[in-house]
């Protein structure tokens, strides 16, 4: 008898050698393979959607799908190659990545990222957007600069380009864009930069500043609708991050990133491009 108990337990260590032993989790009697598979199955059960398992992302493809709701297919820690991305586009497939990044996360984050791929062949094309309608005046102070630090103002404009994958042979109509980039500038336009840990007091009008610079101190009281409040010193970058955060929520969903040139006077500015909608990178 403890021989053959000593026989047990020695196959189960020479499996577990092998890599023949395999974490299962199972709920409500069905068997999932890692525990954020299980988390998006119950997800799909709680919305009661119906869906299949277990689904090759196009025809012959070795790569199968966790779950397919309607023509939407869900991978679960799993990766595609640029070919396979190609493949599912062209066989009309809109597949969603689930993953978990250890090394992505913390206490406020615990590092899952979600990312969708649209319809369409798998290419991503850029548009711009050059208009003279995006052009502004603006006002600031950098206190910890010798020539800026004492408030001046810039007449700057804004290039948009859009990064997405194209339907019907169109990234976003350019009449739909420029719109939303308008309304953007025109929030920013004729109004004070500066950094929002210089207010000592504000109330529901007027917001009160208070800082020190190279040439000495300045206190002022600003209204509050002429006044852009930064988490950081008004520099052109900020500004650029500014105006991508008011452009970047209103694209389409086949938007993957916006950048966006600011230019501070003439031949010279800043670029930044952001990813939007994946949260595979953060601004």
């Amino acid at each position: 008898m403890q021989k053959d108990l000593l026989d047990g337990v020695s196959a189960r260590v020479k499996a577990l050698e092998d890599g023949g032993y395999a974490r299962a989790y199972r709920k409500n009697g069905k068997e999932y393979a890692t525990h954020l598979q299980q988390v998006v199955g119950e997800l799909l059960d709680s919305l009661e959607l119906e869906y299949r398992t277990d689904v090759p992302i196009f025809k012959g493809s070795k790569i199968h799908a966790d779950f397919m709701v309607g023509e939407k297919l869900i991978l679960v820690e799993k990766s595609l190659s640029r070919e396979d991305r190609r493949k599912a586009g062209q066989a009309g497939k809109r597949c969603i990545l689930v993953s978990r990044s250890t090394l992505r996360s913390d206490l406020l984050d615990d590092g899952t990222r979600i990312v969708g791929i649209g319809e369409g062949d798998g290419r991503l094309q850029t548009i711009f957007l050059d208009d003279p309608s995006f052009n502004f005046d603006y006002a600031h102070i950098l206190p910890k600069t010798e020539k800026c630090s004492v408030m001046h103002g810039h007449t700057s404009s804004a290039l948009v380009e859009i990064v997405g994958a194209a339907r019907e042979g169109m990234v976003v109509d350019f009449n739909d864009a420029k719109p939303i980039i308008r309304e953007a500038i025109a929030d920013l336009d004729h109004k004070l930069f500066i950094n929002s840990k210089y207010v000592v007091r504000e109330n529901r009008t007027h917001v009160e500043l208070s800082f020190k610079t190279v040439h000495g101190s300045f206190e002022m009281k600003v209204p509050k609708e002429t006044t852009v409040l930064m988490k950081g010193e008004a520099t052109v970058e900020n500004l650029a991050q500014e105006l991508l955060r008011r452009i970047s929520p209103r694209m389409p969903e086949n938007v993957e990133a916006v950048g966006v040139y600011v230019y501070e006077g003439l031949n010279k500015g800043t670029h930044l491009l952001a990813m939007i909608h994946s949260r595979e990178a953060e601004l």
